[in-house]
């Protein structure tokens, strides 16, 4: 899981470039609690299955549970704040826990 987490992160700062504002493209928050709904079973549905951007957007994720979480490609700590500008397009698959359908689909296009 740590290893995953590492490749992850790698593939966030690959993705991004320096950035920032107060303009996201998208933002997320995960509220205190998820973890824990997330462990008795509970359906979340935080984040759409798939979302587009362009290169040069932002989303920003703001993690406020007591764990880390997995968003899409992305490991968010617990209390932390992610954001991430899109440099490049392309489309990134995978397992995301905070979605309906525990998939997710990033769509970057140029």
């Amino acid at each position: 899981m740590r290893t995953a987490g590492l490749l992850l992160a790698a593939l966030a700062l690959l993705l991004a470039a320096c950035g920032g504002g107060d303009e996201y493209a998208y933002e997320l928050i995960i509220p205190a609690g998820t973890a824990e709904r997330l462990a008795s079973g509970e359906e979340v549905d935080l984040m759409p299955s798939r979302l587009t951007f362009r290169v040069g957007d932002t989303i920003r994720v703001k993690n406020e549970d007591v764990v880390d979480q997995a968003v899409g490609p992305y490991v968010v700590g617990a209390g932390q704040e992610f954001e991430v500008t899109f440099g490049a397009p392309g489309v990134y698959q995978g397992y995301c826990p905070l979605s309906a359908d525990n998939r997710y689909e990033i769509v970057v296009e140029g």
